[in-house]
């Protein structure tokens, strides 16, 4: 089983538009789930740079390193909620890394394990009928500006305009208006290399690409009229994964 766990601190309360939760900056959507008296082993690397895993009532810290695996092993003998956070300055993002792990007894963990299953394989249903839906413009914005605030917005800014000499700007950008559409795509799909822009292929659904594609291409006056269904997301990834002439 694998599954991404992000941060869940809306933007307006990084904004300060909304009264600060409890746990700020401290909240994920999907917690790491453990079940308690049992020996856990922590395996640990990156995608970028160096972090640092680190949750206090465990006594771990561990470096993660681009291309290296480390480990780090802990055994919880009490239920409940144990936060952390990256503790190696890794970058504007570093205050956006919380790390959330739930200890539950076996007989609650054997429960959520399966219940976690059938959630995955639902989704994944989902996930293939959505290929064959045509959604109007209005659905797609409305799923995409979600996904925008989400994913998108702690870099380049729920107004668009990312952040000069860190993140590129959406609002009036070549690629989210007159550049090809397949470019716009492969930039989410397969990420940018040297950048902090990573691939978000095995992160949102192909629906989820295609509605946050349409909104920044009429968002913020970009106003290009373009619709990318999730049928276009999966042929796009299926072209890649062909092998190319050259290669046959």
């Amino acid at each position: 089983m694998e599954f991404f766990s992000l941060m869940s601190t809306s933007q307006q309360q990084i904004d300060g538009v909304e009264e600060k939760g409890a746990h700020y900056l401290l909240e994920v959507d999907n917690p790491l789930v453990v079940p308690i008296n049992k020996k856990i082993r922590f395996l640990m690397t990156s995608d970028d740079v160096i972090h640092s895993w680190w949750v206090p009532a465990f006594a771990v810290k561990k470096d993660t390193i681009p291309g290296f695996i480390n480990e780090a092993w802990t055994k919880i003998d009490e239920p409940g909620v144990y936060r952390g956070q990256c503790a190696e300055l890794c970058g504007k993002a570093h205050g956006f890394m919380p790390i959330v792990v739930q200890a539950m007894a076996q007989d609650d963990y054997d429960v959520w394990l399966t219940g976690k299953k059938e959630e995955m394989a639902l989704a994944k249903a989902e996930a293939a009928k959505a290929l064959d839906a045509t959604l109007s413009i209005e659905e797609l914005l409305t799923t995409g500006e979600g996904v925008y605030a989400s994913r998108c917005a702690v870099c380049h800014q729920a107004n668009g305009q990312g952040l000069p000499g860190a993140f590129p700007a959406i609002a009036g950008a070549e690629v989210a208006t007159s550049g090809p559409i397949d470019t716009h795509i492969s930039k989410i799909v397969d990420g940018v290399a040297g950048t902090a822009m990573q691939s978000f292929a095995n992160q949102l659904t192909d629906k989820e690409i295609a509605a946050v594609i349409t909104y920044q291409r009429n968002a913020w006056g970009n106003n290009t009229g373009d619709v990318v269904q999730a049928s276009d997301i999966n042929s796009y990834k299926t072209q890649e994964a062909e092998p190319s002439s050259k290669e046959l």
